[in-house]
């Protein structure tokens, strides 16, 4: 049987977080989706938060641009590896441990829709 990449990240994460406790962190992911339906009276679309719970590690070894070569990182920006999400996307809110952070960039790692790479300030 093929394991997935969801399934391969899944036990590195949690091969990981049993041998390094506070290294892997839950998240959440928030996104504003906005409706399709203009509203005349407000002038706006109606909009809807929707979120997503995974896991993530913050990457401090490997430089932003190994993973992001055109980007330019600033000084508050951290490279984040995600796992057990279905999509990661630009301007979306990331908390973890005490933190929160809006995604600038994101890569879908082998376009598998299951791990991702993101820079977030």
């Amino acid at each position: 049987m093929a394991l997935t990449v969801a399934q391969i990240a899944a036990m590195a994460f949690n091969g990981v977080s049993g041998a390094i406790p506070d290294a892997i962190h839950p998240a959440t992911l928030t996104r504003t989706v906005h409706g399709a339906v203009y509203d005349p009276v407000t002038g706006s679309y109606p909009t809807t938060t929707e979120t997503q719970t995974g896991r993530v590690v913050v990457d401090t070894v490997k430089p932003v641009q190994d993973v992001f070569p055109a980007y330019v990182a600033g000084p508050g920006d951290e490279l984040i590896l995600l796992e057990g999400f279905t999509s990661a996307r630009e301007n979306e809110t990331l908390i973890f441990a005490g933190r929160t952070r809006v995604i600038r960039q994101v890569q879908d790692i082998v376009s598998a829709g299951s791990l991702f790479y993101c820079v977030a300030r």
